[in-house]
């Protein structure tokens, strides 16, 4: 017995695919996926990861229980902890920090599976039109799409969830619950245990019809987000994309650009009316001004002539004590710190030491007059890689600063803090993603 179908099964073991990576949370979906991916003949090599976010007092027992079955099943598995803001919607923001997780452990030639099935394929599509998405809101989830260097894909979008309970009853798997799964505060799941049953009662298979229907729309959303993906493409520039061409599309399209970007980055479609905001901020008359919108976890910001789209930064990650050289590169939302072993950087020494993100630039380097925010000023770096500069502290005071190389800036370390000559130090520097 199988739960793929035959599409699904040549999408897996074809020949382009280095590896299989299941998402698995240790509930029942995601445990039937793994158990019948596992299960296949000629297949590549099948990894499982495990997104620890946690934000349960189960959390770690849930991991344990990942662990036992992978190790039944002769399945390697990666454990990954995140960190989840609890600023905003602690479901979005759980969500965000773990397709970044995903997206970190995807090749080139990877394929991350993830246990969605035709039951959420239709209440997607039933959430999003109720929150005023649009047709391609309506579209639901997609079935492939890319994600990191590799691509996300969903191979269960058309079997029903009864097929798997079915499934792991005749397999006799275990599986873990999610208590928050049952918690109606939550729109989903208001829609999954309120919306749903009334509806089974007066249309029943509607679901099925629903799932379906978003199914064979496909065609139409990959050609809409193809044509996203094409205008993204044209407006794209050194450092973001251009403005004036944003401006230059009909709203229709520059709100599809956006869209596409979004569910690209996010796998999240915002509503009509939060694109609508986005659009007349970056399309506004002032454009010297900087300005920033906040969607999704995500965060536009213009700049001149230009805007990017970017993850939020959370704010327990605005402070950390300790600088990072064994984490490196460290993810400050759209913009890296890689820390790299070299000559002439910071001494090596120097552990325990604080850093922190600084707003506002105000701090000047330790013996230093020239405030650091004038310096960035002059090498017209953005405001939003501005807001995402790593300071590296010793008692209140700034010891280190990192490059910039995309706008011509070098490290700079305060007298005295600095590696010797022809010794091995750290140099950190600052890459847009």
């Amino acid at each position: 017995m199988s739960l793929l179908p035959e599409t699904a099964i040549q999408t897996l073991t074809a020949p382009d695919v280095d590896c299989l990576i299941v998402g698995l949370s240790g509930g029942l979906d995601s445990t039937a996926l793994l158990h019948c991916v596992a299960q296949l003949a000629d297949r590549p090599p099948l990894k499982a990861i495990h997104i620890n976010h946690g934000l349960q007092a189960e959390a770690d027992a849930w991991q344990a229980h990942c662990e036992v079955l992978c190790a039944q099943l002769g399945v390697p598995l990666m454990c990954q902890r995140v960190e989840v803001a609890t600023i905003g919607s602690l479901e979005a923001n759980a969500r965000l920090a773990r397709y970044e997780a995903f997206a970190e452990c995807l090749g080139p030639r990877d394929r991350l599976l993830l246990a969605h099935h035709q039951q959420d394929q239709a209440e997607t599509g039933l959430f999003q039109l109720l929150r005023g998405h649009g047709a391609m809101g309506l579209f639901g989830m997609p079935q492939a799409r890319p994600l990191g260097l590799g691509q996300l894909y969903r191979p269960l979008l058309d079997v029903p969830r009864v097929v798997l309970e079915a499934y792991v009853q005749a397999h006799e798997l275990s599986y873990v619950s999610d208590p928050s799964n049952t918690d109606q505060t939550h729109d989903r799941n208001f829609i999954r245990h309120r919306i749903g049953p009334f509806l089974d009662g007066r249309f029943q298979g509607w679901s099925a019809r629903l799932a379906r229907q978003i199914s064979s729309d496909e065609t139409n959303r990959s050609l809409l987000a193809a044509l996203g993906r094409e205008d993204l493409l044209k407006l794209q520039t050194p450092a973001g994309y251009s403005v004036e061409g944003l401006q230059q599309l009909d709203q229709d399209r520059a709100l599809n650009a956006l869209k596409t970007q979004m569910m690209d980055r996010a796998d999240a479609v915002p509503s009509a009316g939060q694109l609508r905001v986005c659009l007349t901020m970056l399309a506004s008359s002032r454009q010297q001004e900087p300005a920033s919108q906040a969607v999704l976890g995500y965060e536009y910001h213009r700049h001149r002539q230009e805007f990017v789209l970017v993850p939020a930064i959370p704010v327990e990650r605005q402070v950390q004590t300790g600088w990072p050289f064994e984490r490196a590169p460290v993810d400050l939302g759209g913009v890296t710190l890689a820390v790299e072993s070299d000559l002439g950087g910071i001494d090596s020494g120097l552990l325990g030491l604080a850093w922190m993100l600084d707003k506002q630039g105000q701090k000047r380097l330790k013996g230093h007059n020239k405030r650091i925010l004038d310096r960035l000023r002059e090498a017209k770096v953005p405001h939003w890689v501005r807001q995402r500069l790593p300071l590296l502290m010793l008692n209140g005071e700034v010891i280190a600063t990192p490059a910039l190389p995309e706008w011509g800036l070098k490290q700079e370390v305060a007298q005295g803090f600095a590696a010797a000559k022809n010794s091995a130090g750290w140099r950190a520097s600052l890459t847009r993603v």
